[in-house]
């Protein structure tokens, strides 16, 4: 259920953008955690300045895409997989989740460092994370 609506917000926020009627920066690329693209998750865009409007975008077998305002940016990266093995999580009836676990360290999320530059326009950035 969790899962649903951290997509269902998700979308959401791609419809919004991360700005209205601004010059925007489209930035596409992937995310690897030890050389192996990160099955799902997100990665967000925090402006520097705390005026603009965050960046939100899926990370789906490795690849994203997220547009924004240019500008100067905190990346916080979070990701999941799917734990061997596990059975799947039941909450509601008849609807079952698969369980998945977190993978990303706290490094790249709660204690991020990373920064981007976002310009206008296209630009390709990928992030190849270490454990």
């Amino acid at each position: 259920m969790r899962i649903k609506a951290l997509l269902g917000l998700t979308i959401l926020t791609l419809l919004i953008g991360c700005g209205s009627g601004e010059t925007k920066g489209l930035v596409t690329g992937q995310v690897q955690l030890d050389g192996t693209p990160v099955e799902m998750g997100q990665i967000f865009f925090e402006p520097l300045d705390g005026d603009s409007p965050v960046g939100v975008g899926v990370i789906d077998h490795g690849s994203f895409r997220i547009d924004c305002i240019p500008g100067s940016y905190k990346v916080v990266i979070t990701g999941t997989r799917k734990i061997p093995g596990a059975p799947p999580i039941s909450n509601i009836p008849g609807e079952e989740i698969e369980a998945r676990e977190s993978i990303i360290p706290k490094k790249y999320n709660r204690e991020t460092t990373l920064q981007q530059e976002v310009v206008a326009g296209k630009q390709t950035i990928d992030f190849s994370l270490k454990k």
